[in-house]
């Protein structure tokens, strides 16, 4: 049995070294730790994008490729120069993550003409050249409006979480604008939100405002999932968990945890493992690098969670989640045979 199983694991040496010898590498990658990628946040705080970079650093240590990393903290003029100094450092490629068209159009183009490639992430970018990466924001305000308005039989009052200005914010006010055109009873009673340094703790202030003014509010939507814990802190803290539904956007394992939690209002979020994104994000970049054409728009497909499916499979955190739910898992866009082949070789 032994000599058996050896044998099995030598063939699959000899496979995975064929595939590789059959794969022509770009002549970039043949030494893939010359290659530099810039990624450029305008924020990084909050555990979805923690959980977003670390997805982009496995993805480059797994293809051996340099990463750079650089975070705005939601300062745009800083944020620019970021972008201008990667341009300056002649990286091959530059990810930019959230921020805004008008003031990074300029270095987006100026990064083109030099030949250096570009993605984004949420980011609209009216070029073709440049491949958007989305979590189909579209289909994720549809689902969780939907979803607060199915269960509450097309009546309920909602504190709505939400600021404009920023790209996958906007798509997904959109969605929630039609589901009000559809379901007349789901009225929006109170509108909050801002995007701080401290965005949960600002919302709880602004929540335990808005319960004041507004006694008769029996639901929240959260666009985003740091809305959402400052919402939930805030109803909990009240003792109105029996008075409120909160629906919201993004998942990861800190979201896990206070969904879980006994007596939580926390009832459904729909989103993407930002790790499979961060991933996606960084392979997308190295694809243009080694002079793969890619569609102009990369929609990670979102999935629903409830409260009531983690709690009756025992999930805590997103591996377990991931495991349960496998459309959260590694997304599927973006393998070329080359990465692919790359990849299985630098696990030796």
């Amino acid at each position: 049995m032994r000599s058996l199983k050896v044998l099995v694991f030598l063939l699959s040496i000899l496979m995975v070294l064929s595939i590789f010898a059959q794969t022509q590498l770009p002549k970039k990658f043949e030494n893939p730790k010359n290659v530099r990628i810039a990624l450029v946040r305008e924020v990084g705080e909050g555990s979805f994008f923690e959980r977003y970079l670390a997805g982009a650093q496995s993805m480059a240590r797994e293809l051996g490729i340099t990463l750079l990393e650089a975070t705005a903290h939601g300062d745009m003029a800083r944020m620019v120069t970021m972008v201008e100094n990667f341009i300056a450092q002649k990286v091959d490629a530059i990810i930019i993550d959230h921020g805004r068209p008008d003031p990074l159009m300029p270095k987006i183009q100026e990064a083109l003409d030099r030949g250096i490639k570009v993605v984004t992430f949420d980011l609209v970018v009216d070029d073709d050249r440049v491949p958007e990466i989305e979590q189909d924001d579209l289909l994720i305000g549809y689902l969780i409006s939907k979803q607060l308005a199915v269960d509450f039989a097309g009546k309920a009052n909602v504190i709505y979480v939400n600021v404009g200005g920023f790209a996958p914010l906007d798509k997904r006010d959109r969605m929630w604008q039609i589901i009000k055109w559809r379901f007349p009873g789901i009225k929006e009673v109170a509108k909050i939100g801002a995007v701080t340094g401290s965005t949960a703790a600002d919302t709880q202030t602004r929540m335990e405002a808005a319960m004041k003014e507004k006694p008769e509010a029996n639901a929240v939507l959260a666009m985003w999932d740091e809305f959402a814990k400052g919402a939930v802190r805030a109803i909990m803290q009240a003792g109105k968990s029996n008075q409120f539904k909160v629906y919201s956007v993004d998942v990861t394992t800190e979201d896990i945890q206070m969904m879980i939690q006994q007596n939580s209002p926390w009832v459904a979020t729909v989103g993407t493992d930002s790790y499979a994104v961060g991933r996606l994000a960084v392979r997308a970049a190295a694809a243009l690098v080694g002079g793969e054409k890619l569609p102009k728009y990369l929609l990670v497909e979102p999935q629903l969670i409830t409260r009531q499916f983690l709690v009756d499979n025992n999930i805590t955190n997103m591996d377990e989640l991931v495991k349960a739910l496998p459309g959260l898992g590694e997304s599927n866009l973006v393998w070329p045979d080359w990465i692919k082949a790359l990849v299985e070789r630098n696990k030796k």
